[in-house]
Formats: structure tokens, sequence, C-alpha cells
């Protein structure tokens, strides 16, 4: 698991030995985060979910698992689950969801396809 916190964590990984579809999603998702009027790379963490990683994992990591409904709490699966992310994509190997926290904190989590924790996908 990979957790990058700040720019320079963002910068190190992708200047590190990573996956090279990990490090094209990343840079993608990190470049969107900068416009020519606001830039909220410092605000904006990303937690690379990889093979191995659990759900445990995840909550020691951001305080909370994507897959419990954070107002009710039910579980992923169960009738009256309503997600907590802003939105989900598939990004082909990777799923993409994302968590916003008011107006000045957002939490990217990116899960490995091959990750072998079938909850998680």
């Amino acid at each position: 698991m990979l957790h990058l916190t700040d720019r320079a964590a963002i910068t190190a990984a992708l200047a590190s030995e990573i996956d090279p579809a990990l490090r094209d999603l990343l840079a993608t998702r990190a470049a969107a985060l900068v416009t020519n009027n606001y830039d909220l790379t410092d605000c904006t963490e990303f937690l690379i979910v990889e093979e191995g990683d659990t759900e445990a994992d995840i909550v020691a990591a951001v305080g909370f698992s994507p897959l419990v409904d954070p107002v009710d709490g039910y579980r992923l699966g169960e009738p009256d689950f309503q997600p907590g992310w802003d939105w989900l994509a598939d990004r082909g190997d990777w799923l993409e969801l994302s968590f916003s926290f008011g107006a000045d904190h957002a939490v990217i989590i990116l899960i490995a396809r091959d990750n072998s924790a079938a909850d998680l996908l």
C-alpha cells in the first residue's frame, strides 16, 4: 500500500519504480488537481491499494472503509447501503474512488484489480 499525503510524496512516487500503468494514472490524476485558478495537490491524499492489502489496511491509513456507509454503517451488499464515495471510475487495471471532505480535503483510493481481497473490488 502506498499512502501519498502531500506533493512531495506524490512526486517521489512518480519518480519511483512503480508499475507504469499506475504511474500514468497517478500522473494524470495529480495533474488534474492543478489549474490556473487552483492547486489542490496539498489537500489531496492518494491511497494505492495493491495485492495483499486489506480493508483493515485502508482503515488504518485513512480512518474509514469504502465498504461501509458513512452515515448508517451498512456494508456494501446490504439493502440499505449508500456509498460514501463522490464517484467511482473504472480505470482498467485500477478502480478509482474519490471522497471529498468539505472544501479542503479529498482522498482518492486506487484499488488494483489484481487485489486478492475480492470485497474491495
